[in-house]
């Protein structure tokens, strides 16, 4: 970084405080739950900037400073229609915060590469930080690096789509434009920054925010009479000290807090729901309300649950039920959304919670968590409820023309550096190779194997699909649905177990993308692959 970079950040970080003035700040307990800003599309096209600035915010009675976009947390809502055209000016005007003082030149680095030789001694080791330094891939750079992904929307992953391989640093800026189909389900989705080895930081900054396409759900009568609620659940680790979110290594420990860093950051985990810490969500007796529930956490599953009240599911990853599945609680993986319908019971107050859940991570089940409170009061009403909805999209009836198996693995013996590392098929991320090359226009299946105790909650970009069969959920778990004619863009991995997927790649799609674990830690140590979709009729030999 030269000297007038340098100076230049400086400058934006005074802009990012003003923006931070300016915002909207987070509360704590018992104010009514906020609705986000909403941004709708116009005769088609929806024109959008979206500023990636450092500022300062209130969470929970306290000042933090964090990664926004457009100094709110979490990010504004995006509404569409299938057809339009989505388009995103995206500015990186991130400086860095939450480094340690007592690692400011990241020493960590030359701490442990046993099997490679070149790391015998601190000089050889210092020689290839500078030359990493040079291409920016230092972990200090790599953190202020970014990009856009939109989660869910079946757009084209080549730029200046949703191509995810973009590295945007600061004070760079990139026009996004994305053409979403005319057959994209209505629904909730959501956007987020897909940087690998930084997207945990960003993310856990609560670097996040709704999309939202309306369209023939929303027309079903008893629904477009509704209440409608976008609820962001972010989770976010901040440090005690500095109030940001430690810019350093981690690895998975037990105890409240799951992550420690290196070196160790006293912190805590903070779960806001719309930048709120345990608001009021109130209703009238009788009433039914439409909420869409995005859990945009790096890490922690939600099981979903409120007290003494039915959720009626009508959608999943955005897309919708043929008609309302009444279920007692929701299980959302990170990155996982959920639409439902809640009517209110009798007037009174309900816990509105996670329940605890053992992910597979050390120290056993995640506590229970606290999110909201559901406030029942005011005037007895009736709200209708819906019986049918919308015919759901249906898988082409066509031959499954190939099956993969796929190894999803941990390894903590540091042999590929400090940590654990996560990988596919014995394999880390790299940006440079193919990992699996299909054929739009085609239907594969896909058969996960996890060889890990920790659940990998697998994500594929562009092409949504159906689970066909699941083996390994531990006894007693009544979190899964299983059913078979859901549609998920993301679905976990048992502990120890498999599942075998079916997914059509749509025919009007084709290039370079991703699949990764969605905790989001496991993405940037590893587990994270590339897929190419050729164009129909191109597979490599012209078949199988």
């Amino acid at each position: 970084m030269n000297r007038r970079t340098f100076l230049a950040l400086m400058a934006a970080t005074g802009a990012a405080g003003a923006v931070g003035n300016a915002s909207t700040a987070a509360h704590v307990g018992g104010e009514e739950l906020r609705d986000l800003p909403e941004v709708s599309s116009a005769n088609g096209i929806l024109d959008y900037e979206l500023n990636v600035v450092t500022n300062p915010l209130e969470l929970g009675g306290r000042q933090v400073t964090l990664e926004t976009y457009n100094g709110q947390l979490p990010g504004a809502a995006l509404r569409i229609r299938p057809g339009d055209n989505l388009r995103i000016l995206l500015k990186n005007r991130i400086v860095p915060v939450g480094i340690p003082t007592n690692d400011v030149f990241m020493l960590p680095y030359c701490a442990s590469k046993s099997n490679d030789a070149r790391y015998d001694t601190r000089r050889a080791c210092l020689h290839d930080f500078w030359n990493r330094w040079e291409r920016r891939q230092t972990l200090a750079q790599e953190a202020i690096d970014t990009n856009l992904h939109t989660h869910g929307l079946q757009v084209s992953p080549q730029d200046p789509g949703d191509n995810v391989f973009l590295q945007i640093g600061p004070l760079n800026d990139h026009q996004y434009s994305y053409d979403v189909p005319t057959d994209q389900p209505a629904g909730l989705y959501w956007y987020h920054p897909h940087f690998h080895t930084a997207t945990a930081h960003q993310v856990w900054n609560g670097l996040s925010g709704p999309i939202i396409v309306e369209g023939d759900i929303d027309a079903v009568p008893e629904i477009a009479e509704m209440r409608e609620r976008t609820i962001v659940i972010n989770e976010m680790w901040i440090a005690d000290d500095s109030a940001e979110v430690p810019f350093t290594l981690v690895a998975p420990v037990a105890g409240p807090v799951p992550f420690v860093s290196f070196p160790s950051v006293p912190a805590a985990m903070y779960v806001p729901l719309n930048g709120q810490l345990l608001p009021d969500i109130t209703m009238q007796p009788g009433e039914a309300q439409r909420w869409r529930v995005v859990a945009a956490t790096p890490h922690r599953s939600i099981w979903l649950h409120v007290e003494g009240h039915t959720l009626h599911q009508i959608g999943t990853d955005g897309i919708p039920y043929a008609s309302p599945r009444p279920r007692p609680h929701i299980m959302l993986a990170a990155a996982n959304r959920a639409e439902f319908i809640i009517k209110a019971g009798e007037p009174g107050r309900y816990r509105i919670y996670a329940e605890a859940y053992d992910q597979g991570h050390p120290g056993g089940p995640r506590p229970r968590l606290p999110l909201a409170t559901l406030v029942v009061r005011g005037k007895q009403v009736n709200s209708p409820m819906p019986s049918t909805l919308v015919e759901p999209p249906r898988m082409p009836d066509l031959p499954v023309v190939r099956r993969r198996t796929l190894v999803f693995s941990g390894d903590i013996t540091g042999r590929t550096g400090m940590g654990i590392q996560f990988l596919i098929d014995g394999k880390e991320m790299d940006h440079e190779r193919i990992d699996t090359e299909v054929e739009a226009g085609t239907i594969e299946e896909w058969t996960l194997v996890n060889e890990d105790i920790f659940q990998h909650p697998i994500h594929i970009h562009v092409n949504p699909f159906q689970v066909v069969d699941v083996q390994g959920i531990p006894p007693g778990d009544t979190s899964w649905n299983t059913e078979p004619d859901v549609w998920w863009d993301t679905f976990r991995l048992p502990p120890f177990g498999r599942y075998t997927l079916r997914m059509y790649f749509r025919p009007d799609i084709t290039g370079k993308t991703v699949y990764h674990c969605h905790i989001l830690p496991h993405e940037d140590r590893g587990m994270m692959g590339t897929l190419l979709i050729d164009p129909h009729g191109q597979y490599p030999g012209g078949g199988p």
